[in-house]
């Protein structure tokens, strides 16, 4: 538009013509220069809600990664005070088991003296073998019990602590990474109300 060069006539000035066609071209290039600028606005304005609705659903998303986390650490220190709370009896089984095999020899011993009693002592023999028998089983029984029921705690507790140790360290991930993600976020939509500032300056 600055080139452009208008014929002079005689009386008047400028050809008329010339300036009519150089004001509606230069109306028209005008025309185009705000067409393209607010198309511009308009995408840097999608663009910033798009960023804005990413912000949001991060936030929301830490938000509940940390409500995660702190429900696996609690369900963590729960398993960890039942553990603790088996523990004290872990030593009592061990003493029972120990006594069980001190008295074997002796019910055994006494089993075999006991028979070489005459049959007037045959009936209360008898008797007495299968009360230190059922006392001893009983005894067994209890032992075997106590310690199939530790050995499956301490095996649910186990792996109860080695997913609740993995889904921790997942949710830490996503906390340590999601700060900057949201800081790469920011900067963006920083960079692009720079961007629309200066779009609107040069209108």
């Amino acid at each position: 538009m600055e080139n452009n060069t208008f014929k002079s006539v005689t009386f008047g000035g400028f050809d008329k013509q010339d300036v009519i066609r150089y004001i509606e071209q230069t109306a028209k290039e005008a025309a185009e220069v705000r067409e393209t600028l607010e198309k511009e606005n308009e995408d840097l304005r999608g663009r910033v809600e798009r960023l804005n609705t990413r912000l949001t659903a991060a936030s929301s998303r830490a938000e509940a990664l940390e409500a995660e986390r702190q429900t696996l650490k609690e369900q963590l220190e729960r398993e960890i005070a039942a553990r603790q709370a088996l523990e004290p009896a872990k030593p009592e089984a061990e003493r029972l088991s120990e006594e069980v095999e001190k008295l074997r020899p002796d019910a055994e011993a006494y089993a075999q003296f006991r028979e070489r009693i005459g049959a007037i002592e045959c009936e209360a023999r008898k008797r007495a073998a299968d009360l230190e028998e059922a006392t001893i089983a009983r005894l067994e029984g209890i032992i075997a019990a106590f310690r199939e029921q530790y050995g499956t705690l301490a095996s649910s507790f186990d792996a109860t602590a080695a997913h609740v140790t993995g889904e921790l360290r997942k949710v830490e991930v996503n906390l340590a990474q999601l700060p900057r993600a949201m800081d790469q976020a920011g900067a963006e939509l920083e960079k692009l109300s720079e961007t629309l500032k200066k779009a609107k300056e040069s209108k």
